[in-house]
């Protein structure tokens, strides 16, 4: 697995999601890096015991997110695709020097 850090400001926070019956749960924030001119919007998941940290952030925070970046080949009917996706695992906030213990 390849690990990144994003830095930059929380845009949106969405509702923690749940999927099968298992109960799988998911949550997706958005963290804009970038300038105002050049704005990068990059939505990162989390799951299972990372989502009661997620559910904490709000918009206009300014953090660090540790990540996991995974990707996947779907086929169907012959044409072959690529999903990326960014598993957050990790949460630090500007102003605060303890992490997210997850």
């Amino acid at each position: 697995m390849n690990e990144l850090t994003i830095r930059g400001e929380v845009y949106h926070t969405g509702e923690v999601k749940e999927y099968g019956k298992n109960n799988f749960r998911k949550h997706e924030v958005v963290i804009k890096t970038g300038d105002d001119r050049f704005p990068n919007t990059i939505p990162v998941e989390f799951m299972k015991e990372a989502i009661d940290y997620s559910t904490s952030l709000k918009v206009g925070q300014e953090v660090e997110i540790k990540c996991r970046l995974n990707g996947r080949e779907w086929e169907k009917d012959g044409n072959t695709r690529y999903f990326v996706s960014v598993q957050g695992m990790d949460i630090s906030f500007a102003n605060e020097t303890a992490d997210a213990p997850f």
